[in-house]
């Protein structure tokens, strides 16, 4: 009797480490909005992957766009889509038990009403960070240095002022550029795609050709000690992308809605390319997530089933990158003593 005790608690030892070598590890989401239901607009959904960018014809007095609104937004045609919530209760409790279940650890940006009614319901979870589409509309810079002081300030993200049309080097950030080099805070900066015809219906200042990642030049050699990170990598310019990440080296990639939003033929041959380029340790992952909880499992799951991408490299897409990118690791994973 003894010998089968000993043969099925080795079993069982077995069984478990089997398990455990299985078991996904944990993520770092560097890009999820810590805001209310309403922060997209009207209830929409949203294609994962969207399948087609549709055209639109504006008709006569632009009677068109409705019309290309319910198609892209309202009653999408797409093998996947996800419905926008309905309250900011279910928006903040469905997405927070998302990322429990997917052992994600998610920097969570906003205004600080909505950050810190989110990370009371999961300190363990979320990274606070401060972001917002107007330079007018950011905290003041002393509350900025309180919150960071508090522990309640991982990062400046995002800052989406491409949708107002403001440059990096806008002067009106120039003040939080500097607090950031200061406090030695990360900045995630929006440069990359919006929603398709977002000029025409919802931000009328947006321009495209502020995704320009060299942009960012001028404020990187006026503060040679900020770490950046390019939301949406810069989306579609790879080149100027990695151009600026081979002269700054402080700059990674943040690969964004693009893990989500956009088709294989799209997304990954654009990581990979970074990956050739000799980048595959500044690349970050995030996912976006807006007001469709469900993007937190979509986006890992993608990424997880990628093709030409090795386990060595998930995981540090996934992980290890932002963990040493922010100086934490709140899996306790190991990899910042790994990675001096």
């Amino acid at each position: 009797m003894r010998a089968i005790a000993y043969l099925l608690a080795a079993l069982a030892t077995t069984t478990s480490a089997t398990a455990q070598k299985r078991a996904p590890g944990p993520v770092i989401d560097m890009h999820i909005h810590a805001y209310g239901a309403n922060g997209e607009g009207p209830p929409s959904y949203v294609c994962a992957p969207q399948p087609t960018f549709r055209p639109l014809d504006p008709g006569r007095n632009g009677a068109g766009l409705p019309a290309y609104m319910t198609a892209m937004f309202g009653d999408p045609a797409c093998p996947r889509r996800f419905r926008s919530v309905s309250s900011d209760d279910e928006l903040r409790t469905r997405t927070i038990a998302e990322l429990r279940a997917n052992n994600v650890y998610a920097v969570a940006g906003g205004l600080p009403p909505y950050v810190d009614r989110w990370l009371a319901d999961a300190p363990d979870r979320l990274l606070p960070a401060i972001g917002h589409n107007t330079p007018e509309r950011l905290p003041p810079v002393e509350e900025l240095r309180r919150r960071h002081a508090a522990g309640r300030l991982v990062a400046l993200s995002e800052l989406s002022q491409q949708y107002n049309g403001v440059a990096p080097d806008d002067p009106r950030l120039e003040l939080y550029w500097a607090l950031a080099e200061e406090l030695d805070v990360p900045v995630g900066i929006h440069m990359g795609p919006g929603p398709p015809g977002v000029t025409y219906f919802a931000s009328p200042k947006y321009r495209a050709a502020l995704s320009d990642p060299l942009l960012l030049e001028p404020v990187l050699v006026r503060h040679p000690k900020l770490r950046v990170f390019v939301i949406h990598a810069g989306y579609p310019h790879k080149e100027r992308m990695m151009a600026l990440m081979a002269a700054y080296p402080q700059v990674y990639a943040e690969f964004g809605f693009l893990t989500v939003g956009y088709r294989d033929s799209d997304i990954w041959p654009y990581l990979r390319a970074f990956i050739d380029a000799g980048f595959e340790d500044r690349i970050l992952y995030g996912t976006d997530q807006m007001v469709w909880p469900e993007l937190v499992t979509v986006g890992i799951e993608r990424v997880r089933g990628a093709p030409w991408i090795t386990d060595a490299q998930k995981r540090k897409f996934l992980y290890d990158n932002a963990a040493r990118f922010l100086r934490i690791d709140p899996a306790k994973t190991g990899v910042l003593s790994r990675a001096r």
